[in-house]
């Protein structure tokens, strides 16, 4: 029922949705945990949560199958819902939310068709920690229209969030086109040509920019998309995910002491010593290998 103008989501759905009752998604589940042990699940729904009424059903009927779960929903849907609603759903052993903040400027937002303002991101980051659910925030970097300006905002928006909520998560992300029915946000048709042919798509070249390892977008300078790569370090050492279960606790206690002095002081060049720790405690990516 939304039309973002960033991803391929709303091109791919036609902003069409079409939910699953909750009894069958009992059903299936219950089945599931029956047959084969499963004890965890995640709901890959863009729009898990939609209506109050289907979410406190499907929340009830979880309840006494006793798993632990994450999905996708909206901050601002999230928001409208009772404290009691939201108790329900914690107590079906919901964990983490996934939300698409997507930036901490209401003028990005506005530009991306998002219809969501960045204070209601806040307000939830705010709210769902009284319920012990842990949040989980994408935030889209690099505006075509002002790359370093954007930066910038959605670093002081990161640090906004920590602050009101230390366990929230951050997802970041290279803002990497995809091709639109209308416009594209960022007016960004003249800068880019995508392939025409599955064979170009499955390039290594364009591999790289679907995975953002390396989107190499015209509009991002290098040394921007390596303050932001280097910023995402900081953070994620200071925070280590707690979707890393392998993680020892001396690995996180060695990772917060490393990082814990350049996330205080905004010093993010050259964190050589946070890839060296990373990489000898080998801390997972959830972002690449899911959770």
């Amino acid at each position: 029922p939304f039309r973002c103008n960033f991803c391929g989501v709303v091109t791919l759905s036609g902003s069409r949705e079409k939910m699953e009752s909750p009894a069958r998604t009992e059903a299936v589940l219950r089945h599931l945990a029956r047959a084969y042990g499963v004890d965890a699940v995640q709901f890959y729904d863009n729009n898990f949560f939609l209506r109050e009424d289907h979410a406190r059903e499907l929340a009830d009927r979880l309840a006494p199958l006793k798993l632990r779960w994450w999905c996708e929903a909206r901050t601002d849907i999230m928001m409208r819902y009772s404290d009691a609603t939201l108790e329900a759903i914690r107590r079906a052993g919901c964990t983490m939310i996934f939300f698409g903040a997507e930036s901490g400027s209401n003028e990005v937002l506005r530009e991306m068709n998002k219809d969501l303002k960045a204070e209601d991101t806040l307000a939830l980051a705010s709210r769902i920690r009284r319920f012990e659910i842990i949040p989980e925030f994408s935030i889209i970097f690099g505006n075509p229209k002002d790359p370093e300006g954007d930066t910038r905002e959605c670093f002081r928006f990161i640090r906004k969030l920590k602050r009101l909520n230390p366990d929230a998560e951050i997802v970041v992300e290279h803002y990497t086109p995809v091709p639109q029915r209308h416009r594209m946000y960022g007016e960004v048709e003249d800068q880019i040509q995508f392939p025409t042919t599955p064979d170009e798509w499955a390039t290594e070249r364009w591999q790289r920019f679907a995975t953002q390892e390396d989107p190499s977008t015209p509009w991002l300078r290098r040394r921007t998309k390596r303050l932001i790569d280097n910023f995402e370090l900081v953070v994620s050492s200071r925070w280590p995910t707690v979707q890393d279960l392998r993680l020892p606790a001396w690995g996180r206690m060695v990772l917060k002491a490393l990082s814990g002095w350049r996330y205080r002081l905004g010093v993010y060049s050259l964190p050589l010593e946070l890839k060296m720790a990373q990489r000898v405690i080998n801390v997972r990516r959830p972002k690449v290998e899911s959770l």
